[in-house]
């Protein structure tokens, strides 16, 4: 795999992560009851960790001279403003899920790029901790 095509990989990776559905419902500011604050904080803690996963990846592609491409949140995703953590529970578990998978599949095209590679699988264990701990929320 050349340079240039596992770059494009991270920055795919880099746009997933920064424009998932953890991000969006953590920018559209879930609710939840007033006896659950923790609930609410333990949510944003993971929406703050997501954000460090796509620092990380952004600092890379970025030591590497590249252009980071940009995207946007998927459409889909506008249906869920303002809505109770509770009701977006099962989307944000089915979007963790894709993220993990990416990540994962990522990993396995990366062989040529070791470092990159290292921080992919990284990111990779990041993500399934996130998605574990969002499931038990």
């Amino acid at each position: 795999m050349s340079n240039q095509a596992s770059l494009q990989i991270l920055n795919d990776l880099l746009n997933r992560v920064r424009y998932s559905l953890l991000q969006y419902i953590g920018e559209s500011w879930p609710w939840t009851g007033k006896d659950e604050q923790a609930r609410n904080d333990a949510f944003m803690g993971l929406v703050r960790r997501q954000q460090f996963s796509a620092e990380r990846l952004a600092s890379f592609l970025l030591d590497r001279r590249v252009v980071v491409s940009g995207s946007n949140y998927p459409k889909d995703c506008s249906e869920l403003h303002f809505v109770s953590l509770d009701f977006a529970k099962k989307r944000l578990v089915e979007n963790g899920t894709e993220v993990v998978a990416a990540f994962k599949d990522s990993a396995s095209q990366l062989s040529d790029d070791p470092e990159a590679l290292r921080l992919v699988e990284q990111l990779a264990s990041d993500e399934a901790q996130t998605l574990e701990i969002l499931k038990s929320l």
